[in-house]
Order: C-alpha cells, then sequence, then structure tokens
C-alpha cells in the first residue's frame, strides 16, 4: 500500500540547550503516587551561559562540540531581509525575493551561526569552514544544500547550516564519524576530511527509476506518491542505516522497511510491505524496533528475525523511545491530561517485557534515554493549565525520580520553566529555560564538584 505524505521540506529540530552535569539522587518534590519515592542530599547549582547552544555532538575521540545555530528570532529577521514584501500575496501567490536572494542567505547566515567546544565548563568558539554537498528531492530535484565543518583537536564535525531549519533531512553517529543526509528521494553519507557526500541509496527498484515508480504509484492512488526514503535511522555500532519505503508497496498506507551495509554498500530489504511500518530504533546494535502504536517487534538486521514484543494493551499506547534493550512506552484514560510512561526492560530473544519503574503526569511524548542508555529524562508538568514546564530524570539502577527545578540549590537564580533538555552523556545534559520569549542557557552541575 502507497504511504500518503504531505510534500515538505525536510526539517530539523531545534533545541535550544545549554551544559547540566548531574550527580544523580537530588531531592525533588512530591509527584504522582505512581512515581517511585525519592531521598537524597545532593543539591545542583546553575551557571549561566552566553551562547545559546542548540545541538550537541560528541566526536570519536571524546570532543564535545556545542552549535549555536540561528534561533527562530534569527531566522524571521532573516526571512524579512530575503523578502522585504513578504512571501505570499492577497490572493495567495508566492512573492519573489531580493536579487541576490542565495549569496544575502548564505551571508547572514554565516554570521549568525556559532560552534564551541566544550571543555569542563568552558567554551570556546570554533572555526566553520562552510561547504555544498549536491542532492535530491522530490520538490526541488537536484540541489546545492549548504553544510558546516568543525574541527576539535583530532575530531572533525559536519553538519547542516540552518540546523534546525535546514532544506533535508540530517542524523548523526558522530562518535563513531557518521553523519547522513537524507530526503525523501535518497541517503548521503558525508565525509568530514573530504567535505564532499557520497551517495548510499540505490535510484532505481526491480529495474525501474524512481520516476517510473512514481507514475505507477501515481496511477494505482492518485492522492498517493512516491516515498523513496523515510525514518533513517543508524545502528549504535555504526554498520547499518535502516529506512522505511513504499516503492515496493501497491496497498494505500503500506510501507517496507530496507537497510544498507555502511561497510559494504549492500542495500536490501528488511521488511516486506506492511502497516504499522514506522521505525521506532534500535534497541541494541542489532535490533530495530518498529511500530509505534501497534504490531511492536524487533527485526534482527543480520538474520532478519523477527520477535514480537510483549507490550502490555493499555488505551493509547505508543512506544517512545529503545535503547540499550529498554524501552519507553505511554498511555493515557480518554479524557485525562495526565500520561503514564513505562521504563521497562525487553528479553531481545523472548519480546518479554518487565517493567522497571514508572511515572505520570503532564508528560512530554517524547523521553529520551541517556548515550547508555542508563537514565531517561522526560519533559514533566503536574498542571496542565501550564504544560510541561520541568524535567524528571529516572535512574534505570536506583529508580529514582529527580526533578530538575527541586534539585537546584539556586533556583531563584534560573528564571522562566525548564523547556528543552538534550543528554551529552550520562551524567551531562543540555538545558534551556524559557521566560515569556526569552530563552537563557545554563551550565547546571553539583556543588560538590
Amino acid at each position: 500500500m502507497i504511504m500518503i505524505m504531505t510534500r515538505k521540506k525536510w526539517s530539523g529540530i531545534i533545541v535550544i540547550v545549554a551544559a547540566l552535569i548531574l550527580l544523580w539522587g537530588a531531592t525533588t518534590q512530591a509527584i504522582q503516587a505512581a512515581n517511585e519515592p525519592i531521598s537524597s542530599d545532593n543539591m545542583l547549582m546553575a551557571v549561566p551561559y552566553e551562547e545559546n547552544v542548540s545541538n550537541v555532538m560528541v566526536g570519536e575521540h571524546g570532543a564535545v562540540l556545542l552549535v549555536d545555530s540561528i534561533d527562530d528570532k534569527e531566522y524571521t529577521e532573516m526571512m524579512s531581509i530575503l523578502y522585504p514584501n513578504g512571501t505570499v500575496d492577497a490572493q495567495g501567490q508566492d512573492i519573489p525575493g531580493i536579487n541576490n536572494l542565495a549569496e544575502v542567505r548564505e551571508q547572514f547566515i554565516a554570521e549568525h551561526m556559532r560552534a564551541y567546544s566544550l571543555v569542563g565548563e568552558q567554551t570556546t568558539e570554533v572555526k566553520l569552514s562552510p561547504f555544498n554537498i549536491s542532492i535530491t528531492d522530490e520538490s526541488n530535484g537536484e540541489y546545492s544544500s549548504l553544510f558546516y565543518k568543525a574541527s576539535v583537536g583530532n575530531d572533525s564535525f559536519v553538519f547542516p547550516s540552518e540546523w534546525g531549519n535546514q532544506s533535508c533531512g540530517f542524523i548523526s553517529l558522530s562518535e563513531k564519524n557518521i553523519f547522513i543526509a537524507y530526503t525523501d528521494m535518497g541517503i548521503w553519507r558525508i565525509d568530514p576530511e573530504k567535505m564532499s557526500a557520497e551517495k548510499l541509496s540505490s535510484d532505481e527498484y526491480s529495474g525501474k527509476a524512481q520516476a517510473e515508480i512514481s507514475s505507477e504509484i501515481t496511477k494505482l492512488h492518485p492522492d498517493a506518491y512516491l516515498t523513496w526514503v523515510d525514518g533513517v535511522k543508524i545502528s549504535p555500532d555504526g554498520n547499518y542505516v535502516v529506512y522505511r519505503t513504499n516503492r515496493d508497496s501497491i496497498e494505500l498506507n503500506e510501507t517496507s522497511i530496507w537497510e544498507i551495509d555502511l561497510n559494504t554498500g549492500e542495500e536490501s530489504q528488511l521488511i516486506n510491505p506492511a502497516y504499522n511500518n514506522d521505525i521506532i530504533g534500535f534497541i541494541n546494535d542489532s535490533n530495530v524496533v518498529v511500530g509505534a502504536l501497534s504490531d511492536t517487534r524487533m527485526i534482527d538486521v543480520n538474520s532478519k528475525r523477527a520477535v514480537n514484543i510483549d507490550v502490555p494493551k493499555l488505551p493509547n499506547l505508543r512506544i517512545s523511545d529503545v535503547k540499550n534493550e529498554n524501552i519507553v512506552f505511554s498511555s493515557y484514560e480518554e479524557g485525562s491530561s495526565n500520561t503514564t510512561a513505562f521504563i521497562s526492560s525487553v528479553n531481545v530473544s523472548t519480546g518479554k517485557v518487565s517493567e522497571i519503574t514508572s511515572l505520570s503526569g503532564y508528560l512530554d511524548g517524547e523521553p529520551r534515554f541517556s548515550p547508555s542508555g542508563s537514565k531517561v529524562a522526560v519533559g514533566y508538568g503536574e498542571d496542565p493549565m501550564v504544560g510541561v514546564d520541568d524535567v524528571m530524570f529516572v535512574d534505570l539502577s536506583t529508580k529514582s525520580h529527580d526533578l530538575l527545578s527541586s534539585s537546584l540549590q539556586n533556583a531563584r537564580a534560573v528564571k522562566g520553566t525548564n523547556a528543552r533538555f538534550l543528554w551529552i552523556d550520562d551524567d551531562a545534559v543540555l538545558v534551556d529555560t524559557q521566560h515569556g520569549s526569552e530563552h537563557s542557557s545554563f551550565l547546571i552541575k553539583s556543588q560538590e564538584e
């Protein structure tokens, strides 16, 4: 079946953040009865940062790079310069931009994007080298996409300009020197040393080119269209890339999953066309989990063996994340503003699920495992009228639940709510706080250090 998708440019998600170094076991306020009890005397101290960090990368040799991409305010400013008369007129027609639009856009980005190496608490600005790669998508055809390279010691990094608003998908496993750009028409691996890209995915299937298959899909289902590539993920060991496609599907809304061996370049089908083939992620080096809403299962990328995951039957069940043979899934009752997130271990041989802990509240739908999978961070709130305004950290070994706002000794210095977060390593998280329309960044660390 064909997967119906709206044509749009691929975009990332800007996460505005600053470093947070945690010693786990901090005291937190009382939470829902379903949550584990907490008791500890460790406190954290907030240190403000001037840099407005939006993404983080860790290199092969341990270097940490913080990327300050253009934020929403700067993006609005840039668009007003490029399109002084707006982008659409009263009749809904596109309004052309300034004559030298591409040149001015690139110059604006170069003036506003920054990157910093992080060593301890100190940041040092890193020189950025721009370069272009040639990629193709359904809407634009072949076009040039601007990227940047940054080097810290023996580690090299690449990332897209306007990261968070870039024109293509971008994922990386920077600690293994793997950087991937993708669109709905292909996957490219970027070489940080050569500052060039090599296409990994094939342009043909069953002897037919993309254009021919696209035409066949439209004839079968006039409202559907070809999505050659979607939902790209990299295995933790850096050996495979997996993605889903509808190029080999006949029924509407069915997709298949394919894999590319990054060592040999071999591309092969992993799962036949079916419903519920959305890719959640890798639960270990060789098993990818598919099916967020139902029919959740693990597929071994080597043997192609499928094992059903025995998640419980719960209302409005959704699989949120997987890591290191652990899984997070959530459930809520109809009409309730509270969600319960269950954090469990999974036996990859049998698919049996064993609960580790759970927490309830007004939760963000995207909990995130730490790099090793030993901890989970969840956007947290208690009042649905306020929304998600804090971060709950869960240590799977101790089952402790630590609320960030209650763990800060100098909480008054942190104005606003703890809005966004991103892990650096198991004991470091990037956090952004928001007060009105203003964002602030903090390095939060244990006072004992």
